[in-house]
């Protein structure tokens, strides 16, 4: 028993020995002047915590003695650097250079790419010059350039948000709940849509078809346009709000993220903004009707108050520059403030975003619609880093944000009805509307004050166990959501929809709204492990979740055996969850009306409306969180002449946002009316008989989506071949998504359908949706650099090689709701017998829709650089004008034309640094 007692004690010394067997790293970080650069970011890789150099370029962080050193450096308009380095070479002051980022340099990254410094093992890393030579006027023209996704022409006018994998099934609802679980995150913190309620309401339209629509409109480049929403309440955020000029990184995780990142069911978006000194940069680009121009500068205050950055944007387009009916306007404008005090380092940001989406009148268009949609948000968003230096806490992060907004949502036309019956009351029972004369302009408006806050704490520590360092990350955050808008603005004597589904629309405040909270706790350990000559890099996680009440245990691990100098494999598992948003939760009321008695001399007097009103308020309090697995493995080969990657992945979505229809049946008084002569009054008298009415009406949110996808991601690239100055990369992305709802399908028929007894069907039943869709596509770049001269071209060829839309679910109907809403399961034989055999929701060949063929897009696009301080730009889309076409007959009479490009289309622009 002594000996076990000396050896436990030997033992712990040990490791407390180990604990404190550390040393100070210390370097500066100068440009290539021999200058120093203040404020540059230093991360330490094996430790993923960021340091800041202070104002003689300098910092310093404690290191293992037994570990290696490896350490990322960036700042504002120059090259990143990653660094290694032995525990020797810590004992002295290490000097990091960092060019200015040009096309004079050596090697010059502008394609996304595939690197182990990311979160995630198959992170896509897009860097300053990819999003510079992209000449993006928003986040979507970068997020286009993503492997797997195809590459089109600018379109500012049409509302745009993120699918990753499993996204792009035929049926809009599954494209919806994938971008809403995709995280944006900007300097560390989550740009919340949570809050956003610019909708009449879930319960009344459901997600597809509650929110306000503009007027139709031309546009030049794409021809005629239906009418589109511009509101994006129950999916992610619209990217056509986030400018790019102000970005120095972009990392896009598909795969299993850091368990540090919630509400990434589908992935996450990290962008990285940089502060520092930076000249004055001024960037313009032209497209067609759409302009996009912005200014930055960086500023070094006086020794002790740091640094501040400015930038603006402000993007302008015009659909169809002859008649200006359709046009979108964005103006934003960030500042950014940086200062170390001591072992304190400081960010304070604060960022304006407007943005408005106009149709004015159209002279051809009789009814004289217009709509507006706006968008106005301040944020306010604070991060401070405190070096603590003790084993357990390292470091400290304390981050916090605020953001307020006031959305507007507005829509009207001019109506000619003539003598209407108006319903008011804003509760259920039968009562006495009124007649009005309804000849004028009817509008509609939505005003909403979202507002999104957030708290981050977290921190760093250090465990040695054995052999093994464990870099410990550990944090909580609180998320706080919450709208306080005039809600649903309507004037009930001027309705916009009048009997919609036997829907009237009544005004309704988001002010007496619940708020949201949610809050959650994570722990992430960072090791390596040897096992012979070998390496395992590990990041292990686990998240706590408490979303709408529900807590959910995430469990998260990235790893990565390194086999050799060539190879490398590595594998991941997640679990990720989505929290319902205010919208989801807290559809409001719908109101269903009943006409009981309309009655009219030719005039508003005498008349009488007698109706029947439903409130219905629908209590979605108690939705689950969605929630996604996924598995993935990867291998990595890395040669002289080509660089291999390859990602296979299993993901499963479950407890997916779907709205089902319910149904409702009432059983509603019969009268008898009369007009009596003597007081010139319309008089009325029960019958005592009731008439049943009903059917499915309103909407009521379910977790009942789920699906699974299979696919893998392959890239291939070379260095740049000196004798041609090209490099070339090849990406394959294919991905198989099988999705379904958990609910029969409800569908009401445009025609009365009789039975034999005279009753007639008025709702059909069909099997839950099933889908499935199939996509395989590659995309060819090269790079041609000649750095001497400061010039770059890139040819880049989109490959199409298969795409299907399938539907799996029978057509035939399985049941039925007649004329007395009264519910009838169908046997096989009922469902293929008359009239049912009729009623089939798809003929067999319109189940499938298919790409026909291979086809292509090439684009282009050059950049050269003059003196490092002018640049000149250009990039076309389908620059061979390759359209090709084919019209396909269906069994059923109707024509489906394939015609995946549009015309070519150009970007010009300029940039100049002074």
């Amino acid at each position: 028993m002594l000996m076990k007692k000396e050896l436990m004690v030997s033992v712990f010394c040990s490791m407390a020995v180990m604990v404190n067997a550390q040393e100070r790293f210390y370097g500066t970080v100068k440009d290539e002047q021999g200058l120093p650069l203040p404020f540059a970011s230093v991360t330490s890789l094996t430790t993923n915590i960021s340091y800041m150099t202070d104002r003689s370029g300098n910092f310093d962080f404690d290191v293992q003695t037994h570990d290696s050193i490896r350490i990322k450096v960036a700042y504002l308009g120059k090259q990143t650097l990653n660094r290694s380095y032995t525990t020797k070479q810590s004992k002295e002051r290490q000097t990091i250079v960092l060019r200015e980022l040009s096309l004079t340099l050596d090697e010059v990254n502008i394609l996304p790419d595939v690197n182990n410094n990311g979160h995630s093992n198959s992170s896509i890393h897009i860097d300053k010059q990819a999003i510079d030579q992209l000449q993006a006027f928003s986040l979507v023209d970068v997020m286009n350039a993503l492997p797997g996704k195809k590459t089109l022409p600018l379109d500012l006018n049409s509302l745009s948000t993120l699918t990753l994998r499993g996204g792009g099934l035929s049926n809009p609802v599954f494209d919806l709940n994938n971008s809403q679980g995709i995280a944006i995150v900007i300097d560390d913190m989550r740009i919340s849509n949570d809050a956003n309620l610019q909708t009449r309401g879930l319960a009344r339209g459901g997600l597809n078809g509650s929110t306000l629509t503009s007027n139709g409109y031309r546009d030049s480049y794409f021809g005629n346009q239906n009418a589109k929403s511009y509101d994006t309440p129950f999916q992610g955020i619209d990217l056509r709000d986030i400018p790019v000029n102000n970005i120095e990184k972009i990392e896009v995780i598909q795969g299993i993220a850091p368990a540090r990142y919630g509400e990434v069911t589908n992935g996450a978006v990290i962008i990285d903004r940089q502060a520092g000194k930076s000249p004055y940069v001024a960037s313009f680009n032209i497209n067609g009707g759409s302009t996009n121009s912005s200014l930055s500068k960086g500023f070094l205050l006086s020794p002790k108050w740091g640094a501040l950055n400015s930038s603006t944007n402000w993007t302008y387009s015009n659909a169809d520059p002859k008649d200006k009916v359709k046009s979108f306007h964005r103006y934003t404008q960030s500042l950014m403030w940086t200062n170390v005090f001591g072992k304190i380092k400081n960010t304070l940001s604060l960022d304006y975003s407007g943005r408005n989406d106009n149709s004015r009148q159209d002279p051809d268009d009789a009814t004289l619609r217009t709509s507006k949609f706006t968008n106005n948000t301040f944020s306010l968003n604070n991060r401070m880093g405190i070096q603590i230096g003790k084993q357990w806490m390292k470091n400290l992060q304390v981050n916090s944000s605020i953001s307020l907004g006031k959305q507007k949502s507005y829509a009207s036309y001019a109506v000619n009805r003539g003598l209407t019956p108006i319903a008011y009351l804003d509760t259920t029972g039968i009562y006495e509307g009124k007649y009005v004369y309804l000849s004028t302009m009817t509008e509609e408006l939505i005003i909403g004050k979202p507002v999104n806050a957030s708290v981050n704490l977290s921190a760093n520590g250090y465990v040695q166990l054995g052999s093994v360092s464990h870099n410990l990350s550990y944090g909580t955050r609180f998320n706080y959501s919450n709208n306080g808008g005039q809600g649903v603005v309507s004037d009930p004597e001027r309705p916009r929809l009048v009997g919609y589904n036997q829907q009237n629309l009544r005004p309704y405040s988001f002010e007496h709204i619940p708020s949201a909270k949610n809050w959650s706790l994570y722990l992430e350990d960072q090791f390596d492990l040897t096992l012979g000559r070998r390496i395992v890099s590990n990041n292990l996680g686990v998240r706590y979740d408490v979303q709408n009440g529900y807590g959910t245990v995430q469990p998260r691990f990235n790893s990565r055996l390194q086999w050799n100098q060539r190879w490398t494999f590595t594998g991941a598992l997640g679990i990720a969850t989505k929290a319902p948003s205010l919208a989801q939760l807290y559809p409001g009321p719908t109101f269903i009306d009943y006409d009981l008695i309309t009655a009219s001399a030719g005039g508003i007097d005498p008349s009488l409306y007698l109706l029947y009103t439903d409130k219905i308020q629908i209590d979605n309090s108690r939705i689950k969180p969605s929630k996604s697995f996924q598995v993935e493995f990867g291998v990595e080969r890395k040669s002289l002449w080509v660089n291999s990657s390859m990602y296979a992945y299993y993901k499963k979505n479950s407890d997916g946002f779907y709205a089902m229809n319910n149904l409702r049946r009432y059983e509603l008084p019969q009268y008898t009316v009369w007009l009596n002569q003597t007081t010139n009054k319309f008089e009325y008298a029960s019958t005592g008989e009731t008439l049943v009415t009903g059917g499915f009406i309103d909407h009521q949110l379910t977790n009942g989506l789920a699906s699974e996808s299979y696919g893998f991601e392959w890239y291939l690239s070379t260095p740049k071949i000196p004798v041609i100055a090209t490099s070339f990369s090849l990406n394959t992305s294919y991905n198989y998504t099988k999705a379904k709802s958990a609910l029969n399908d409800a569908f009401t028929p445009e025609t009365k359908t009789y039975l034999n007894d005279n009753r007639y069907i008025k709702t059909l039943y069909y099997e839950p949706l099933l889908l499935s869709t199939k996509s395989l596509m590659s995309k060819l770049n090269t790079v041609t650099h000649f750095s001497r001269i400061g010039f770059v071209i890139n040819l880049s060829l989109d490959i199409n090689i298969m795409g299907e839309n399938q539907t799996l679910s029978s057509q035939d109907p399985i049941a039925y709701l007649d004329d007395n809403i009264r519910y009838y399961t169908l046997t096989a034989d009922e469902a293929k017998g008359a009239p049912f055999n009729t009623l089939v929701k798809q003929t067999k060949d319109s189940k499938t829709e298919n790409t026909p063929f291979v086809y292509t897009t090439m684009n282009m696009g050059f950049e050269k650089e003059i003196r490092k301080n002018f640049r000149i730009n250009m990039r076309v889309y389908n620059l061979l004008d390759l359209r090709p076409y084919r019209l396909i007959t269906l069994d059923n009479g109707v024509e489906r034309i394939f015609n995946p490009n549009t015309k070519p289309s150009l970007t010009i622009g300029t940039t100049i640094k002074f």
